[in-house]
């Protein structure tokens, strides 16, 4: 099986970067991620401070043939194995979330785990289960350069659990070869990642299969699946945005796939809709990814949906 190495990583979505690997449609193979800020963890001495950081989000890019603009990517996430050691921290008085969730005079706060039989070591008195994830993971803009900070309608920085293991993120192609690229995974990570980088940070080796649909899947923003759920992913300014964007982007879905009207699919989704913000920043940041998803279970067609009597 293919592996793309993390000898070349970028942290920033581009048409110009240059793929670690080039596969096939329906191949599956492996990539190696880098650590979000750089490869400065090498023992559990080392300790983060802002200094280390070559990030944001260093990605390795893979490249598809035959993938051609306006077709979509359909990457199957098969397995995300973290490495031997993450780490977690932020600088608090630099950092505007943490001064509003609480208030300090705190300089570099962080702290470097061992990782290891499924478990991050989060002290001697506690063991956290491991439950990675790929916090960014984008296909190529158009044109020009997107930083890996943020999240856009092919991709980025969302991190959101549910991009993990048994998941197929739907992701729009806009340059020749797709470029995918993939980076800043996470052994575990906390709703809204407070304070600003706290996962459990960590390099990984992940398992991925590619498919090409031919022609758009999807609307505007980002839409994943696995066994259970269908969900939909938006980042724009401010919460009530994305959480709207998302929610809005998951009707359209329903509507396409599963026979309902947009009317019925928002009456249902008032009983059953599951969504969370799960990455808060500052107000002045476009950094608030939404995920929004509903079962399966309630997506038969119209004709036998729940709420219909015989």
């Amino acid at each position: 099986m293919k592996t793309a190495g993390k000898d070349n990583v970028y942290n920033h979505f581009s048409r110009d970067n240059l793929p670690a690997l080039t596969v096939s449609d329906g191949e599956t193979f492996k990539v190696e991620t880098q650590l979000n800020g750089g490869a400065w963890l090498n023992s559990l001495s080392a300790l983060w401070d802002p200094s280390k950081s070559r990030g944001p989000n260093l990605c390795t890019v893979i490249a598809v043939e035959d993938a051609h603009p306006g077709d979509t990517l359909a990457v199957r996430i098969i397995d995300v194995r973290p490495g031997r050691l993450g780490y977690t921290g932020f600088a608090g008085w630099r950092n505007k979330l943490s001064q509003l969730i609480y208030p300090n005079d705190w300089d570099v706060v962080t702290k470097t785990v061992e990782i290891r039989d499924g478990y991050v070591e989060w002290s001697d008195q506690l063991r956290l289960p491991v439950r990675p994830m790929i916090g960014t993971i984008a296909t190529a803009p158009a044109e020009g350069q997107q930083t890996t900070q943020y999240a856009y309608e092919n991709g980025g920085n969302m991190d959101v659990q549910e991009v993990t293991s048994g998941t197929t993120i739907y992701l729009p192609i806009n340059v020749e070869g797709a470029l995918l690229h993939v980076g800043d995974c996470h052994a575990i990570m906390g709703d809204g990642e407070i304070p600003h980088g706290g996962a459990i940070e960590c390099q990984a080796l992940v398992t991925l299969q590619v498919s090409l649909i031919r022609g758009r899947k999807g609307n505007k923003w980002i839409r994943l699946e696995n066994d259970e759920y269908i969900m939909t992913i938006a980042n724009r300014t401010g919460i009530k945005d994305s959480f709207c964007q998302a929610t809005h982007e998951l009707i359209d879905w329903m509507c396409e796939d599963y026979g309902f009207t947009p009317q019925e699919a928002y009456l249902l989704l008032g009983q059953v809709l599951e969504a969370r913000c799960t990455m808060l920043h500052g107000d002045d940041e476009p950094f608030s990814p939404y995920v929004c998803k509903i079962r399966k279970e309630y997506l038969k067609p119209q004709e036998n949906a729940p709420w219909k009597k015989e």
